[in-house]
């Protein structure tokens, strides 16, 4: 490109997006000897011993990674007569920062500190009386390996009005009073240090305060002597990723103008009634990242003021078996919360229809719903019935296939649709109402496993002849790809091009074929029955006589209900893709409640010791078996273990499962004896396993004192 047709551009983006923000934002040497990268406003200096002279229209200046150890008047010599905003150091192996340092700066309404390891705070502390109290509005001392600050520390910054961060400094225990002089600390940001012990005494006018990835073990104390607060002015607080245990009503009774609680990433077991209900104009309550959280009281969240909610990656388990052991109450969950407008379920287990039903049977005030990667696969029809204001659903990374046509119906407010990362295989003029389409801003449905048949061609008509796939984000097309059929896998969405003709030729040709080829198919099904097919006979005598001994009036002498897990699963990690992803999938579609070592194992407990503890919790033992299985010494000690349990309680108390059929060559004595004596099923896809699943999860059910029928 020419230089004139380069200029010619140039001047054209400058029009088209501000001066300021293309053409005057590139960087260029300055200083004496180009030490520094200017822009118009922004000066950055490295690797130099001194400060140079830098041009006069410098408000912002960056001192990184230089050797500057004495800060004073003198060190800015250069630039006195500069119109500084902004000062930032940062690695400079500064130690001391003299008394005069920022006199000829009286417009500085931002200093930084950053990294300087080295730097006495003694000088720093004496350095804020050459700061103008009028100008200085933030103020950052971070990653300075600080363990405390003097009592005095900003006794020269009587009078300010500042934001301040602590963050990344190591202190141990904040003691608040070293910000009495400050008039007015609007802001506190002290996250990511090793705090234990706050003391709020000097934080009266702070508004904002964040206590974030420190070690606070307890919920600490806002109240004085006489009851009354120590922050009357805090509205926003934050004791995310600390190790707090428990909370009570007690624990927030001196915050009475708090708006907003964040409370993620603690080890939370427990939320009892009513433990946020003294926070009377609490807005927003955030609760994720609590893994250890198992009971939700009943009116845990009573609050008349609470709008947003947030309790996403818990892992807690709506099920009705929780529910039946009290574990929480969908009825009554969101119930005491009449202004409830926004709430986030996202990564927790909602896989129950009627559960999810309830949960949301009372939120009529709902405007954004986000239920992300919580294994749904059903939308229950009357769950957006009862939300007429939603304008947000979120429902991306979860196992949704189809809906009912109906679902979407009469919701005018919606402007936000997420589906993608489901199992949607097709989009047709059913989908989504007409009115719905037109409404929307967003919708998308990437990341799903389309057929790229010509059951989507109605789709891709519509996205071709309308200004659609605006509304589908930055995804398209390259996130759309067809999953079926074979020879069209991973090809873009965008790419297939259905015709009218195709999708709607049927002649007589295509009928004698269809025929002739039928006829072929059922006299080979008839013929490889018997070879093919033994596996899902013995299955399906399996069931049969398991089905025919269950009518003869056994009685249970225990019952799935006196154990935590319905069933613990042995298996070998080789196998783990198809224990976690079909195994797994079926069980727990069935309502039951399984233990894997990956999921549910206590974390800094041996294995060994895990294993024990969970077998024991469960009411029933899946061993997978395997080449994989048999071959690994780990099993071989599992299998012990099996053994035991099943001397204990007799063989019913194990399904085995044939995943694979074992070689002789790794075949050892404990297995064989076990193989031996204990009817197993054997899995095989396709036709037949529906057969299969259904005999796996009867046999879980089954009671202990009814004996498995041996069909080998």
């Amino acid at each position: 490109m020419s230089n004139s047709k380069f200029t010619s551009v140039c001047i054209l983006l400058c029009l088209a997006v501000g001066c300021n923000v293309f053409c005057c934002a590139k960087e260029k040497p300055c200083g004496i000897n180009d030490e520094c990268m200017c822009t118009k406003r922004i000066a950055t200096c490295s690797s130099s011993n001194y400060i140079p002279k830098l041009p006069p229209t410098i408000t912002k200046l960056i001192l990184k990674n230089n050797i500057l150890t004495v800060i004073n008047r003198s060190s800015f010599r250069n630039i006195s007569s500069i119109n500084l905003k902004t000062l930032w150091f940062e690695n400079n192996s500064i130690k001391i920062i003299q008394d005069d340092a920022f006199c000829d700066f009286e417009n500085i309404a931002e200093l930084r500190i950053i990294t300087e390891k080295l730097l006495n705070t003694t000088s720093l502390k004496s350095s804020f009386q050459s700061l103008t109290i009028g100008s200085i509005k933030m103020l950052y001392l971070e990653k300075n390996d600080w363990y405390g600050l003097p009592n005095d520390m900003f006794y020269h910054l009587v009078g300010a009005k500042i934001a301040m961060s602590l963050k990344n400094n190591l202190f141990h225990k904040l003691n608040s009073s070293v910000f009495l002089p400050i008039a007015n600390l609007r802001k506190l940001q002290v996250e990511e240090n090793e705090i234990v012990y706050v003391n709020f005494n000097g934080l009266m006018t702070t508004g904002f305060l964040d206590l974030s990835n420190n070690n606070i073990y307890a919920i600490p104390n806002f109240c004085k002597s006489n009851d009354e607060t120590f922050v009357p002015k805090l509205k926003y607080l934050s004791l995310a990723y600390n190790a707090i245990r428990k909370i009570s009503k007690e624990s927030f009774k001196c915050l009475d103008n708090l708006n907003y609680l964040i409370m993620d990433g603690n080890r939370l077991r427990s939320l009892d009634n009513n433990v946020f209900a003294l926070l009377h104009n609490l807005m927003k309550l955030v609760i994720g990242d609590n893994q250890q959280l198992k009971i939700i009281a009943p009116f845990a969240f009573n609050s008349s003021s609470l709008q947003i909610l947030h309790l996403y990656r818990n892992n807690f388990r709506y099920s009705k078996k929780k529910y039946k052991e009290k574990r929480f109450n969908p009825q009554t969950i969101f119930q005491t919360i009449p202004n409830l407008k926004e709430v986030d379920l996202s990564h927790n287990y909602l896989n129950e229809y009627a559960i999810v039903r309830e949960l949301f049977a009372s939120t009529r005030n709902i405007h954004k719903l986000t239920l992300a990667s919580s294994d749904i696969t059903t939308i229950p029809e009357e769950l957006l019935r009862n939300m007429p204001h939603i304008e947000s659903l979120n429902l991306q990374g979860n196992e949704i296939e189809r809906w009912n046509e109906y679902l979407f119906d009469n919701l005018s407010s919606m402007r936000e649709l997420y589906l993608d990362g489901n199992n949607i295989h097709v989009i047709n003029e059913t989908s989504f109402p007409a009115n719905l389409l037109k409404s929307l801003n967003v919708l998308e449905l990437s990341g799903n496993q389309y057929r790229c048949t010509c059951e989507m061609k109605w789709f891709l008509d519509k996205i071709r002849s309308t200004n659609f796939s605006t509304k589908m984000q930055k995804n398209w097309p390259s996130r759309y790809t067809c999953y079926y059929p074979e020879h069209l896998r991973l090809t873009l969405l965008a790419d297939y091009f259905p015709t009218i003709a195709e999708c709607n030729s049927f002649s007589i040709v295509y009928l004698i074929i269809i025929t002739a080829c039928s006829s072929v198919l059922i006299l080979l099904f008839f013929v490889i029955m018997t070879f093919q097919c033994q596996i899902n006979f013995k299955n399906a005598l399996y069931l049969f006589r398991l089905k025919q001994r269950m009518k003869r009036g056994y009685f249970s002498l225990e019952s799935a209900d006196d154990y935590e897990f319905d069933a613990f699963v042995v298996y070998c990690d080789a196998d783990r893709l198809w224990v976690h992803g079909v195994l797994l999938k079926h069980l727990e579609n069935s309502n039951l409640n399984v233990c894997v070592h990956h999921r549910d194992f206590d974390v800094g407990e041996p294995v060994i010791n895990n294993i024990g503890k969970y077998m024991e919790k469960s009411w029933k033992i899946i061993v997978v078996l395997s080449n994989n299985f048999a071959k690994s010494e780990w099993c071989q000690w599992e299998i012990d273990l099996v053994q035991e349990r099943r001397r204990r309680q007799g063989k019913e108390v194990l399904i085995l499962i044939m995943y694979q059929q074992i070689d002789s060559k790794h075949m050892i004595t404990p297995l064989k004896t076990l193989l031996d004596t204990t009817p197993y099923l054997s899995c095989k896809a396709g036709f037949g396993e529906s057969l299969f699943w259904t005999a796996v999860v009867k046999d879980i059910n089954k009671p202990l004192d009814i004996p498995p029928t041996s069909i080998f």
